[in-house]
């Protein structure tokens, strides 16, 4: 069973999975939308961690059109499925898209480390997921991702296809590595939690889906 693959490792790659309009509609958005603020890195913003950076974060605040891609009932279905809640919330949506030869990698990490309250997530205080949905192929040149398997404690890297989702657990460790290629490497990813996520900062999502609000 995939839910208990995922426990057992920490993460899990789902092939196949994105509805192929679903695919095309948050691909387009996403690649322009890092085009358009390519040259925004270290610029205050209203919302999010409050600056930006290579990676969109609260990517649906600026442009509305990935809200449906966040928001969309197959994801609502795995946030369900792999968080185990009936009711998830919505926390935060990132387009991470690798230019060609861009200088953009991320370093060995887990996300709750960035978030409100990291000694609660490993404490099982609240669950939070990133269902990555991978928007182009990935090859070793792209810049895929890589996740250390808390089975094997061995790092694996995934060469995904556009329209599979990589569901990595909040505790769980990756990275990536640069762009060296002549293609464009993109993602989106949609991270949910089990519970509200006490007061953090208003600029990210903390709230229900709408149709259960």
């Amino acid at each position: 069973m995939s839910l208990e693959k995922f426990k057992e490792q920490g993460f899990i790659h789902l092939e196949n999975v994105i509805d192929p309009l679903l695919l095309t509609h948050t691909r387009e958005l996403a690649i322009n939308l890092k085009k358009k603020y390519q040259y925004f890195e270290g610029q205050p913003r209203h919302n999010g961690s409050g600056v930006f950076w290579k990676g969109l974060e609260l990517a649906s605040t600026l442009d509305p059109r990935l809200y449906v891609s966040y928001t969309d009932s197959g994801m609502f279905e795995l946030a369900r499925t792999y968080l185990e809640v009936e009711e998830p919330f919505l926390f935060n949506d990132q387009v991470v898209v690798k230019l060609p030869n861009d200088n953009f990698g991320f370093p060995e990490h887990f996300d709750n480390q960035y978030g409100p309250d990291p000694q609660g997530a490993l404490n099982g205080k609240f669950k939070t997921i990133n269902f990555c949905q991978i928007l182009t192929d990935m090859s070793l040149e792209t810049g895929p991702l890589s996740c250390l398997n808390k089975k094997t404690n061995q790092w694996e890297v995934i060469l995904a296809k556009a329209g599979d989702i990589i569901a990595i657990d909040g505790n769980t460790m990756h990275r990536s590595t640069t762009n060296i290629s002549d293609k464009v490497r993109a993602l989106y990813a949609c991270v949910y939690s089990s519970h509200a996520i006490g007061n953090f900062q208003k600029g990210f999502y903390n709230e229900k889906f709408g149709y259960l609000r």
